[in-house]
């Protein structure tokens, strides 16, 4: 065990700085479509609005990039593929549970997630609820998870698109809860072997957490 971590170490070492560019572009090419949907609207879009902007913008080009990537292999049916939102929701769960259960919450912001929930509900379902996973899951399994997969084990790809995808949310609480579903999702994407895994994993997750403050809401009224 201790043999195989250090030889991934290595190999990891040895990536060249084109690797290293290609696999990160993509997380920076969508960075960039953040920033420039922010500059574009300014105050007359709220976040979820802007995020899902984004997420517009970026979807062409990512696409095309994506759509030049060799495929993982299929290795479970497609049949099953609808158990996946509910696997999403339940990683919310849990996760979520374990946040409340050490109080992270209490001690460190998550101001920038809770922004997003606090738009029109339409937008949240329609943009945070089911276009922007979709966005999401094209760059950091499809192209990032795709791209490092063809170098390395399933465990060292999983672990550092995870760990991308959590330090993407910008913030501790979102790090914590996103680099086990960042796993999560990337397990999905390799046993499934079809981006409409994570996609659809991807999307549970983000519609309970919609339901979740809406419930929340009411229950303050």
């Amino acid at each position: 065990m201790i043999g195989r971590k250090t030889k991934g170490i290595t190999r990891l070492k040895k990536l060249s700085a084109y690797q290293v560019l290609e696999i990160l572009f993509p997380v920076a090419f969508h960075y960039g479509m953040m920033l420039l949907a922010a500059m574009l609207t300014g105050n007359f879009l709220d976040a979820a609005s802007q995020t899902t902007l984004a997420a517009l913008l970026a979807l062409p080009f990512l696409w095309m990039l994506y759509k030049k990537e060799p495929k993982p292999e299929k290795k479970y049916s497609r049949r099953s593929l609808w158990l996946l939102p509910f696997v999403g929701m339940a990683g919310n769960t849990l996760f979520s549970l374990i946040l409340n259960v050490v109080h992270l919450t209490e001690h460190f912001s998550n101001a920038s997630q809770e922004a997003l929930f606090q738009s029109n509900l339409l937008v949240q379902i329609i943009g945070i609820g089911l276009f922007v996973p979709f966005v999401e899951e094209l760059v950091f399994r499809g192209l990032v998870y795709g791209k490092m997969r063809r170098l390395f084990s399933f465990r060292a790809a999983a672990a550092v698109s995870a760990a991308l995808f959590a330090l993407y949310h910008g913030n501790i609480v979102q790090l914590v809860y996103a680099f086990p579903m960042g796993l999560l999702l990337a397990w999905s994407y390799e046993r499934w072997g079809s981006l409409s895994a994570p996609v659809l994993l991807h999307i549970g997750a983000n519609l309970l957490g919609i339901l979740e403050t809406v419930i929340r809401g009411f229950s303050i009224r």
